[in-house]
């Protein structure tokens, strides 16, 4: 596994003027061989893994049962584990929310062959503290139809107190799986000493949360 700090924020840049560049941000590239081990940067911490699946356009009502993410990504749900599901009228499309919340470790075995080259374009985490509940995770940025300013507020829930990071999923052309964290500081990152040299985002892949 490559760890590279993107202190130039390339990819953030994209989206935020830099006068509201709160977040920092540093990339995870996998072999296919590799380990996850997302633990290693956020231990004592909990995860909310986020699948989710819209309705077609031109169909109004769909049945819940057959429509949920997790049982169509094949993904056992552990005793352990707590499923939250919810169902949001997103601009005119219905969408379908599965969240599992789990500690760290579990959500790496989980969630290890969700890549953003396949069915992992959507999928997204959040890293909270212990004493976050998914009650407390603001979704109104699914209201929003514009997939720019809706990325803008699923990255602004980093800016309440208990949420300390955004994991995003994507490739590179190579092949390697990347991993991109948001935060808002580099508490996680302290061992990393790669920076990203350069722009390499035209040859990347990274799934936006909550696109349609």
């Amino acid at each position: 596994m490559k760890k590279y700090i993107d202190t130039n924020a390339y990819y953030l840049s994209n989206f935020f003027e830099h006068n509201e560049l709160r977040y920092e941000s540093f990339w995870l590239f996998y072999n296919r061989e590799d380990k996850i081990q997302m633990e290693n940067f956020f231990p004592d911490q909990k995860v909310y893994s986020f699948l989710w699946e819209y309705a077609d356009e031109d169909i109004l009502v769909k049945i819940d049962e057959w429509k949920r993410a997790f049982r169509r990504n094949d993904i056992e749900i552990l005793q352990e584990a707590k499923l939250h599901t919810r169902n949001y009228l997103s601009g005119d499309r219905k969408v379908y929310l599965d969240c599992l919340e789990t500690n760290p470790i579990t959500a790496d075995k989980k969630f290890k062959n969700l890549t953003a080259y396949d069915t992992g374009q959507r999928f997204v985490q959040i890293v909270a503290d212990e004493n976050i509940s998914f009650a407390d995770i603001d979704l109104s940025f699914l209201e929003l139809t514009d997939i720019a300013d809706k990325f803008r507020a699923v990255v602004g829930i980093l800016d309440t107190e208990g949420f300390r990071a955004l994991i995003l999923n994507g490739y590179h052309h190579r092949g390697e799986l990347l991993k991109v964290c948001i935060m808002k500081s580099y508490e996680a990152c302290s061992k990393i000493t790669e920076t990203l040299p350069l722009n390499i985002f035209e040859n990347t892949y990274v799934a936006m949360p909550f696109s349609g």
